[in-house]
């Protein structure tokens, strides 16, 4: 060990002391600067481990791969579901998207079919998602948000395990395989999809690597059903079995059997758009706006994607989407970029984010990366397999460890006691709440909407004025536009609970 190793153990040991305190406190001052920001001691500490790994070789635990695996996503599902949760209890989640699922979920189990009020119509002509009735027994067993947000973290966490599944084909049951089980399930982009209330496409993320095993290890039913349930997901999620084809005869050889996935995929999508969706929705599919620069239907956009370049050339090669670009492959060291053929796998996902005008579409923590980070993860696993016979290739590795941990220290913040320790505002809410009953139509705060979505009418105030038995809201926005017909049965700490006098 050199001399500056200890030190820096000192260091590191501070830090980590100090992000505890600041965890449990929420705050923490010594005289000069406040700090209530658990990413920035996050960001120190990862620094000073980075920089106590060059001073000297760490010595990691004997610990097996698979045990690696398993207990990376025992933590994760852990962690990030006591994040998920107690931000939906802190009413940190929202209206759209959580309380619209939510009310698709039971719906669907009070047999009223996949109907929302948000605003009302049937669920399947805005996002065609019929994974969600797997969902139904458990919103029957246990009701509301929670179960759900669970239930997409354990999903999400045991896409690690998938992830480690399908490196120790590629490398062997080696420490790298576990490694990058865990370099998985610290993505940011992962992590950003987890926290961002509930998206049946993120399921995608899960199923597109283990439909990857699967097809490695011979089991063809098993890859035919994790893409089926993919392209149950949404009805873009045919965007990601487009991938999986380009996968199957780019990077597996199998050019008939690709092609043949990637056509039926597109032509599903075509169906659902044309025809399916609008059946249900008795209007033309309305996502197709953000593209609407290459044309209004599916068939016009592929067509000038490939006849007029020039249309989309300057929308997707812009400076935020290059750094987009940069951002996705950075907690991967690159490593995507040494196995080009699955990285190929990749395309559709990043044309349906850079062709885009909606920016939305380009955060590298939004559930549209769902399509992109499965494939990104295979590129890391083959581009690592090419380079594993290298001195420092688990430097490189190293370095997506520090890079995932920078992109994603976020995720620390939610875990103060100052994000989810209820105050009176919030406290105040879940009691007024409390007194709204289950089968009342309802107009309410958009962060109350998850809450109270169990039921078959439910607005977004002022919306559902006059026809709702009961809003809630807070008193400046009630204030600013007054219901008619509506009496104050209860106020708290600024919220206000109406009941319709007429």
């Amino acid at each position: 060990m050199t001399r500056a190793a200890r030190p820096l153990e000192a260091v590191a040991g501070c830090v980590t002391l100090l992000l505890l305190a600041l965890i449990a406190t929420g705050e923490l001052s010594a005289g000069g600067p406040t700090f209530k920001r658990a990413d920035e001691f996050v960001i120190v500490l990862a620094l000073v481990v980075g920089l106590r790994a060059v001073a000297a070789p760490l010595r990691l635990p004997d610990v097996s791969p698979a045990r690696v695996a398993v207990a990376g996503a025992l933590v994760y599902a852990l962690v990030m579901g006591f994040i998920v949760v107690t931000r939906h209890v802190a009413l940190r989640t929202h209206a759209l998207d959580l309380g619209y699922y939510v009310q698709v979920v039971w719906s669907i189990g009070a047999g009223f079919g996949p109907y929302v009020t948000f605003p009302p119509m049937n669920a399947w002509g805005d996002h065609f998602s019929p994974i969600l009735y797997l969902f139904v027994p458990l919103a029957m067993v246990a009701p509301g948000a929670a179960p759900l947000l669970v239930g997409q973290t354990l999903v999400l966490a045991a896409g690690g395990l998938a992830v480690f599944g399908y490196a120790t084909r590629r490398l062997g049951v080696v420490p790298a395989a576990g490694a990058f089980a865990l370099l998985f399930l610290a993505n940011p982009s992962l992590h950003g999809i987890n926290l961002r209330d509930i998206h049946p496409q993120a399921f995608a993320i899960t199923l597109i690597v283990a439909a990857a095993l699967a097809f490695d290890a011979g089991r063809y039913a098993w890859c035919a059903l994790a893409l089926a349930l993919t392209l149950a997901c949404r009805e873009d999620a045919a965007v990601a079995v487009v991938g999986f084809g380009i996968w199957l005869a780019a990077a597996r050889g199998h050019w008939r059997l690709g092609v043949a996935v990637a056509a039926a995929s597109v032509l599903l999508l075509a169906v659902d758009l044309k025809y399916l969706m609008p059946y249900f929705r008795g209007e033309p599919y309305p996502h197709l706006h953000r593209f609407e620069y290459l044309g209004s239907s599916l068939g016009e956009i592929l067509i000038n994607m490939v006849i007029r370049p020039w249309r989309w050339i300057g929308i997707a090669l812009t400076g935020g989407k290059l750094v987009y670009l940069l951002v996705m492959l950075l907690p991967l060291a690159f490593l995507p970029l040494l196995a080009p053929r699955v990285l190929a796998a990749a395309l559709p996902g990043l044309a349906l984010n850079l062709l885009s005008v909606d920016p939305v579409l380009t955060n590298f923590r939004s559930q549209y990366q769902a399509f992109v980070l499965p494939f990104l993860m295979l590129a890391a696993i083959e581009g690592y397999a090419r380079i594993r016979a290298w001195p420092r290739a688990s430097a490189v590795v190293a370095l997506a460890f520090l890079a995932s941990v920078l992109l994603t220290a976020r995720t620390a913040n939610d875990l103060m006691v100052t994000r989810w320790r209820l105050d009176d505002g919030q406290q105040a809410a879940h009691g007024l709440m409390e007194r709204i009953p289950d089968d009342a139509a309802v107009s309410v705060n958009e962060r109350l909407a998850p809450h109270l979505a169990m039921r078959r009418q439910i607005f977004l105030y002022p919306t559902g004025a006059g026809t709702s038995a009961y809003i809630l809201d807070h008193d400046l926005v009630l204030r600013a536009h007054p219901p008619n017909g509506y009496r104050e049965i209860a106020r708290a700490s600024g919220w206000v609970l109406l009941e319709n006098s007429q």
